[in-house]
Formats: structure tokens, C-alpha cells, sequence
């Protein structure tokens, strides 16, 4: 599959997630339904089967049916969890404590989609993410994700800058909004085996 079919396959499963699939889990706020969403994707994109950003198989075919067989009334919810978790642990491996990234927005993001989660209808499952898996060869694979992101402030190594924020700042669904569309388009320098975290430091 050529790059530019890559990225449009990526695009429209992202698409289906918040579109379609996040809301039928009971997710009904917009933002937290494209958080969640975006994390989800990028997940699923970082496990062992995919671009080994992180040693897991949680959202794949063998982490699905291993969880549906330990935990089967709480399969989907269970899963989104893990994910957030293991996205965050990598995170915090590589970045200053005090920083904001996708997989932790802060204590009041975070409680607001520990409150959405609580509505999850676990009937509904992510099988679209299930049979998905996509080895990222080429750079810019967000750019059809989020259509306007500044440019990248500074890379060192592993990680991204994107610039400050302040805690308080992240209440404001506008400054929420535009810092997870940073936060995403920073994951779309990471290719194959090759994770680039993106984050914001907190601004005091």
C-alpha cells in the first residue's frame, strides 16, 4: 500500500472512531469523544504488531480476546483504560513530570474523561481497531488527522517540545482543543519502531 493510501485508510478509521464508534459506546461530549479517539488510534498504532512504540497488545486481536476472556462484561471500557495507561507510562518514561501530553491533560481533563468513561456501554466493541494494523514508514501520517497544527517548536532526541501551557488554561475546551490537535500532529513524526513523544511544558 502506497503512503498517500496509508494515510487515507488511517483517516478514515479515525474518522469512524469518533464519528461513529465513540458515540455508540454512550461518549457524548465532542472533544472527549476526539480525545479519546485520537488515543485509541495511536494505541493501537504503537503495539507490538504495528510500530512497537510500546509492549502491548491491547487493542489487537490477541489483546481483545484475551481481556473478553478474563474481563467479558467489561471488555471495551477495560481496554480504553489500558490504553490511556500504557500511553502514559511511555510517556512519562521520557518526558519532565510536570508536563502535559496526549495520554495525561492534567487532573481536570483527566477526572472529566474518568467521568465519561463511566457511561461506557460495553456491548459495543473496537473491532475496527481490532483487524487494523499499519507499519508507518514515512512521517506526517497526522496531517490528515488534524488540519491545522503549528509548526514543530524543537526536537531533542525522543521527544517534542510544542511550547507552555498553564494547568488552568486546559479547563478552557477552545485551549484543550488546540493543545490535543498539537499533541496529535507531534505523534505524526513517529514512524516504525521509532516513537517521537510530543508535549507541553507547564506553564506555572
Amino acid at each position: 500500500m502506497s503512503p498517500m493510501a496509508e494515510f487515507r485508510e488511517l483517516s478514515m478509521i479515525f474518522k469512524t472512531l469518533q464519528d461513529d464508534t465513540v458515540p455508540s459506546l454512550g461518549i457524548n461530549d465532542r472533544l472527549y469523544g476526539r480525545i479519546i479517539a485520537s488515543r485509541l488510534l495511536i494505541e493501537r498504532l504503537g503495539e507490538k504488531d504495528a510500530n512497537y512504540w510500546w509492549d502491548s497488545q491491547i487493542l489487537g486481536g490477541f489483546g481483545h480476546d484475551a481481556l473478553a476472556e478474563a474481563v467479558p462484561r467489561t471488555t471495551t471500557r477495560v481496554q480504553i483504560e489500558l490504553a490511556r495507561k500504557t500511553g502514559r507510562k511511555v510517556e512519562q518514561e521520557k518526558i519532565e513530570d510536570r508536563s502535559i501530553s496526549l495520554f495525561n491533560l492534567g487532573p481536570f481533563v483527566e477526572s472529566q474523561i474518568d467521568h465519561e468513561l463511566e457511561q461506557v456501554d460495553d456491548d459495543v466493541d473496537l473491532n475496527i481497531l481490532k483487524d487494523y494494523s499499519a507499519e508507518l514508514t514515512d512521517k506526517g501520517w497526522t496531517d490528515s488527522i488534524v488540519s491545522e497544527a503549528d509548526p514543530i517548536a524543537s526536537e531533542s532526541g525522543t521527544t517534542i517540545e510544542l511550547g507552555a501551557v498553564a494547568v488552568d488554561d486546559m479547563n478552557d475546551r477552545a485551549v484543550l482543543r488546540d493543545v490535543v490537535g498539537q499533541l496529535v500532529h507531534g505523534y505524526g513524526k513517529s514512524t516504525a519502531n521509532n516513537l517521537q513523544i510530543p508535549y507541553f511544558r507547564v506553564d506555572q
